[in-house]
């Protein structure tokens, strides 16, 4: 299992590149210049294309890192983002760059996304490279805690790295790509829709960010993938 200290401080470390490598490399792990641009191109052009039009809208961006996709969120016209992270380091960031682009309908708010709580209904609940980070009982709270600040017709989105075939996990493995020790839990396709399915939400589509044969498909045992929920009964 997945030690949570030992992951908080991975990410606790990562803003020491700050000013060393580029913003969206911070949360995206991706330090080559070419593969970061493609990287963020396809993944927003997707993203982007599941997503209703965000003017005036409310979005919940868990695992928020340094706000790279509520920044995005925000230049879409959604009305306010709640930007939920648990590294006060990241945060640090994120408040740092909204003030260089004058941004300020996004909230930044210090808690582990299992955690948190909040009587507001969002209409959209993005969930972005957080799960892999998540042991067992850190998913279940999640998912327990997602139907009290969703609705019928919230647009959940999980965009999170999803194993092949099987479970793979990593744990506190020396990354020589890092240069630190990683730790990660990649769950399947199925068992993503299975724990979701068990808390009240159904699995409405889902896809590969990238097709097969893509560049950025760089490890045999994962993809990353995108998935679209709503409440069961809604």
């Amino acid at each position: 299992m997945l030690d949570a200290e030992k992951v908080k401080d991975f990410w606790e470390r990562r803003p020491d590149n700050y000013n060393k490598l580029s913003f969206e490399s911070l949360a995206n792990l991706e330090s080559d210049p070419k593969c970061l641009d493609i990287k963020i191109r396809t993944e927003m052009q997707k993203v982007f294309a599941w997503l209703p039009a965000l003017t005036g809208k409310t979005v919940l961006d868990l695992g928020a890192g340094v706000g790279q996709w509520a920044f995005r969120f925000q230049h879409a016209g959604a009305k306010k983002i709640t930007a939920v992270e648990f590294s006060a380091a990241m945060i640090e960031v994120g408040k740092l760059e909204a003030s260089k682009r004058n941004i300020d309908n996004v909230d930044f708010i210090l808690s582990s996304a299992e955690n948190y709580c909040s009587a507001e209904r969002y209409d959209v609940i993005f969930i972005s490279g957080l799960m892999i980070y998540l042991n067992d009982e850190q998913a279940e709270q999640l998912l327990r805690n997602l139907r009290t600040y969703s609705k019928p017709e919230s647009i959940i989105l999980l965009r999170d790295g999803t194993g092949v075939g099987e479970r793979f996990e990593i744990n506190n493995r020396y990354s020589a790509y890092l240069q630190t020790e990683y730790s990660a839990t990649y769950r399947t396709a199925e068992q993503y829709e299975d724990i979701f399915a068990r808390h009240g939400f159904s699995l409405t589509r889902s896809e590969n960010m990238f097709p097969e044969g893509h560049m950025l498909n760089k490890y045999p045992e994962t993809r990353l993938r995108l998935y679209h929920f709503e409440q069961k009964n809604g």
